[in-house]
C-alpha cells in the first residue's frame, strides 16, 4: 500500500475512534483533477491543507467538509493573491486581495465579491476608503487622488452618484448632487478666484437656474444653458447698476433693460453686452433718445428729446446727430438742415409754427456762414 494509505489506516485504527470523528493526514483528488494534501476527516479535506489546481492556482489554508472555509491564502496562476477568510469555497469575510496590476484591496468580502467596507490602494497612488458592492465602489466612500484631489460622498457602480463633495488640486470645490460620475442636479461650485455658483447642473455643466457670485461683488441670477448664461436673467453690479433681460452664451443679448445708479435707463435690444438695434435711452438729466443703436451708441434713424423741450428727429452716427435732421423747439420753431458730428453743417431752413420761413442759409461746423 502507499504511504498515504498506510498513514490513513494507522490513524483510523488508533484509539478505536469512529470513522466520522477520526482525523488524518493524507491525499485527496478532487473531481476536477485538483490535488490536495493535508488534514482529512471522513476522507475529505478538513482542517489545514494545500491544494494545487490543474490551472496552476494554489490554495493553502483551512477546509471544512471538503470546502475552503476559514483562513487561507489563494495564489492565482497569473500572480494575483487573496489572503483572508473563506466560506463554502468563496472569498467571504475579511480579506486582502493583491491584483496583478499592483492594486491592493483590504476589507470585507461576500460570495467572492468585494462587499461592505473596504480600502483599495491603487498602483498609481490613489486611495479609496468606503463601501463596496459586487467589486464596485457603492455607497458612501472617499476617493483621494495622488495629486491631492478628493471626493467624499455617495457612489453607484464605481461612479459618483448622489450627494458628494469634490475638491480639486487647485483648491476649487463642488458640493452637491452627482449622476454617473458627473455633477448633475443641485450644487454649489467654489472657484479658486473667489467666485461661486449655486444652482442647477446637467452632465457636469451649469444648466437650468442658477446664481453666480463674482469675487468683485457682481452677481448674476437667471438661466443657464450648457455652462453659459443663456435665457432670462438679472446682472447686478456692486455700484448699483443693473441689467434685466435676455442673455446668450454669457452675453447680454436680445431684449433687456439696463438701469444705471445715476438714474439713466436703457430699454431695448442688445448684442454681446452692447446696446445694438432698437432702443430707448433716458439720461439722468431728463434727455431721451429713441431709435437705432450700434456698439453702445446711437446709429441710424432716431429721435432725441432734450430736457429744454426741443426735439431732434433724423440721422445719427457714433452717438451724434449726423446727416439730415430736424429740430423743433418747445415754441414750435422748426429747423430743417444737415448735421455733422453733432453740429449744424450745411444748408438749412427755419420756419415758425405756421410754416413761414424765418430764415435760411448755411452752417459750417456749427457756425452760421450765410443767411438769406
Amino acid at each position: 500500500m502507499t504511504r498515504h494509505t498506510f498513514l490513513l489506516f494507522t490513524l483510523m485504527a488508533f484509539g478505536g475512534l469512529s470513522a466520522s470523528a477520526q482525523m488524518s493526514l493524507g491525499y485527496y483528488k478532487f473531481k476536477d483533477g485538483s490535488e490536495y494534501t493535508g488534514e482529512l476527516k471522513g476522507r475529505r479535506p478538513n482542517g489545514k491543507g494545500k491544494t494545487v489546481f490543474k490551472n496552476g492556482d494554489v490554495y493553502e489554508g483551512e477546509y471544512v467538509k471538503g470546502k475552503r472555509e476559514g483562513e487561507g491564502t489563494y495564489i492565482f496562476s497569473d500572480g494575483e493573491k487573496y489572503v483572508g477568510h473563506w466560506y463554502q469555497d468563496q472569498q467571504h469575510g475579511k480579506g486582502t486581495y493583491y491584483f496583478m496590476n499592483n492594486n491592493r484591496y483590504e476589507g470585507m468580502w461576500y460570495a467572492d465579491f468585494q462587499e461592505g467596507e473596504g480600502t483599495m490602494y491603487y498602483y498609481n497612488g490613489d486611495l479609496y476608503v468606503g463601501m463596496w458592492h459586487e467589486d464596485k465602489r457603492n455607497g458612501h466612500g472617499t476617493y483621494t487622488w495622488k495629486g491631492g484631489a478628493k471626493y467624499e460622498g455617495e457612489w453607484t457602480n464605481d461612479l459618483k452618484n448622489g450627494k458628494g463633495v469634490m475638491t480639486w488640486e487647485d483648491g476649487s470645490k463642488y458640493e452637491g448632487e452627482w449622476k454617473n460620475g458627473e455633477r448633475h442636479g443641485k450644487g454649489t461650485f467654489y472657484y479658486t478666484n473667489g467666485d461661486k455658483y449655486i444652482g442647477d447642473w446637467v452632465r457636469d455643466v451649469q444648466h437650468g437656474k442658477g446664481i453666480y457670485y463674482f469675487q468683485n461683488g457682481e452677481r448674476y441670477e437667471g438661466d443657464y444653458a450648457d455652462g453659459e448664461r443663456t435665457g432670462k436673467g438679472i446682472y447686478v453690479y456692486p455700484n448699483g447698476d443693473k441689467y434685466v433681460g435676455q442673455f446668450k452664451n454669457g452675453w447680454q443679448e436680445g431684449t433687456g433693460t439696463f438701469t444705471w445708479q445715476n438714474g439713466a435707463v436703457y430699454e431695448g435690444q442688445w448684442a454681446k453686452n452692447q446696446r445694438s438695434g432698437k432702443g430707448h435711452y433716458k439720461w439722468g438729466n431728463g434727455d431721451e433718445y429713441e431709435g437705432q443703436w450700434k456698439n453702445n451708441m446711437a446709429e441710424g434713424e432716431g429721435v432725441l428729446r432734450m430736457k429744454d423741450g426741443s426735439v431732434y428727429t433724423g440721422h445719427f452716427s457714433k452717438g451724434k446727430e449726423n446727416g439730415k435732421g430736424t429740430i423743433v423747439t418747445k415754441d414750435g420753431v422748426r429747423f430743417e438742415g444737415f448735421f455733422k458730428q453733432g453740429k449744424k453743417d450745411g444748408p438749412f431752413v427755419e420756419t415758425d409754427t405756421n410754416g413761414k420761413i424765418i430764415r435760411q442759409g448755411t452752417f459750417r461746423n456749427g457756425r452760421l456762414l450765410e443767411e438769406k
